[in-house]
């Protein structure tokens, strides 16, 4: 079977290109130029050192329309997107897998950590037994036709392990850092607001933070810079110095709706455009979360003839934020998910 690796020249990515081979795959791998700044150079000298063939996907365009439109625009729009979801579902198993099979190879393979099994007769994704690493969440978007497509050799490994085989190997990328935060947007205070404002040619439009009353209690320099929960950078409290959250954001008035703690907490979540991978779920055995690096919690699923879904929680969930993901499992299988209006 021929299989193309997703090489970031991460990692991850190289060592996932080495177990296939072990286990008698014709592999190759290939690197997505997405952005101005992509260089392939890694990937490219570790698919050298595996003696694979490689190639390089220019989808600058296809990245901006799919996945940079759609970060900035959920922003001015006042959700808190996800990008690396829509980036998975369009990118990584949309145009890669695309471009895969017009190059004549059967399946893709990446560095994810997840699970491909069967389940009552469905191809099913499964979430990594390594809970640290699990990127299942991520993954909530894929087709049925995208997972069936797909390896995740990596599976339930151990990081430290991962980097032992990659230095037993030699590969010059056995101790590189993992890619942290959004891939595109730098890890630094305002980094958001400035990419946004860079991308898009706009400044942000500057607004009001309103109390649930609806009175104004100061001014801010744009929505974007703020999400449901966040407390840091507001700086604000009641009268009795019990502190502030935002709770809200309405970004037809350009105002950030501050309240106590306690205003956060909600057992029922609106999705829309529920994306079903397992249909015979045992409805008593459901959990769900509702971002990325939480524990998931029981809940029961209900789904609606729209293509929506409800999801009511056993306990109160703080900090439910439009424009995130919730994600249903029943056990180790991914039921879908959704994102959160």
């Amino acid at each position: 079977m021929k299989v193309l690796v997703a090489m970031s020249g991460g990692v991850d990515s190289t060592v996932a290109a080495k177990l296939l081979i072990d286990r008698g795959f014709e592999v190759a791998g290939a690197y997505m130029s997405m952005l101005d700044s992509s260089n392939p150079s890694d990937a490219e000298k570790a698919a050298a050192r595996l003696g694979i063939p490689f190639y390089v996907f220019d989808v600058e365009k296809e990245f901006g329309e799919n996945v940079l439109d759609y970060f900035c625009n959920m922003y001015i729009a006042g959700k808190t997107p996800n990008p690396c979801v829509v980036c998975n579902q369009t990118m990584k198993f949309g145009a890669f897998l695309r471009e895969a099979q017009k190059l004549g190879y059967d399946k893709i393979a990446t560095g994810h950590y997840a699970k491909i099994g069967t389940e009552n007769g469905e191809t099913v994704l499964k979430r990594s037994e390594n809970r640290k690493k699990d990127q299942s969440y991520f993954l909530n978007g894929l087709t049925k036709e995208q997972i069936s497509n797909a390896i995740f050799p990596l599976e339930d490994e151990d990081k430290d392990e991962i980097r032992r085989i990659a230095a037993e190997c030699g590969f010059e990328n056995a101790q590189k850092k993992d890619s942290q935060d959004i891939c595109f947007v730098q890890s630094a205070p305002g980094a958001y607001v400035e990419f946004i404002e860079s991308y898009t040619g706009k400044a942000m439009t500057p607004g009001v933070f309103m109390d649930t009353d609806g009175n104004v209690i100061g001014e801010h320099c744009g929505i974007a810079r703020y999400t449901v929960g966040q407390r840091k950078g507001v700086n604000m409290s009641f009268g009795s110095g019990k502190p502030l959250y935002v709770i809200a954001k309405n970004p037809l008035e350009q105002a950030v709706v501050m309240g106590a703690n306690e205003l956060l907490f909600s057992q029922e979540i609106k999705v829309k455009h529920f994306n079903m991978l397992y249909s015979s779920y045992n409805k008593e055995n459901l959990t769900a979360k509702h971002r990325y690096g939480q524990t998931d919690a029981p809940a029961e699923l209900f789904t609606s003839e729209d293509g929506g879904a409800i999801i009511k929680f056993k306990t109160p969930q703080r900090a439910v934020t439009p424009g995130q993901f919730a994600v249903v499992y029943d056990g180790e299988i991914v039921v879908g998910g959704g994102e959160i209006v």
